[in-house]
């Protein structure tokens, strides 16, 4: 494992050490992108906008498809999974302390949404792939890490501006 991986995982075991979660919760962790190693970072072409498989003019993972609305239903704040004691939340670790940021929603196309507390949609992964994007621009804006077995979302620079912009 090269050193970067090793400091990714040690800023995103930090992150997750402290706060009480739910088992679906995923945690949020901040990362900086050139801390993420190759197989991460969007230098590799399979975690690349440009690749068409993580595209948002893929109508896989566009807005426009109701897998990924914000006025389907099963991706709504109204719907009490995606509440803040719902279970799929995302969680945010900030002083020992757990903050809702949003929730996650698996749609039935393999895209995985990412909205905001309030419904909107800020982030989507595609059906291949770690790399997570923005929902309006399609820029790379994290992935989706494994540590210690469990998922997390760990965002760059921009996917945080685009996080703590849509609370």
């Amino acid at each position: 494992m090269r050193l970067s991986t090793y400091i990714v995982l040690f800023v995103l075991a930090s992150g997750l050490a402290c706060g009480t979660t739910h088992a679906a919760d995923l945690p949020v962790a901040l990362v900086s992108e050139s801390s993420l190693p190759f197989s991460l970072s969007p230098a590799n072409f399979d975690n690349s906008p440009s690749n068409f498989d993580n595209s948002i003019s893929n109508f896989d993972n566009s807005s426009s498809n109701f897998d990924n609305s914000e006025s389907n239903f099963e991706n709504s704040a109204s719907n009490y999974e995606n509440g803040p004691n719902g279970k799929r939340r995302l969680i945010y670790n900030e002083d020992g302390t757990s903050k809702f940021v949003g929730y996650y929603v698996a749609a039935k196309n393999g895209t995985t949404n990412f909205y905001s507390p309030s419904g909107k949609r800020m982030f989507y992964n595609p059906k291949k792939g770690f790399g997570v994007f923005g929902a309006k621009d399609g820029d790379f804006c994290g992935a989706l890490v494994r540590v210690k077995g469990e998922i997390s979302l760990a965002l760059t620079e921009h996917g945080a501006k685009v996080l703590f912009l849509s609370q």
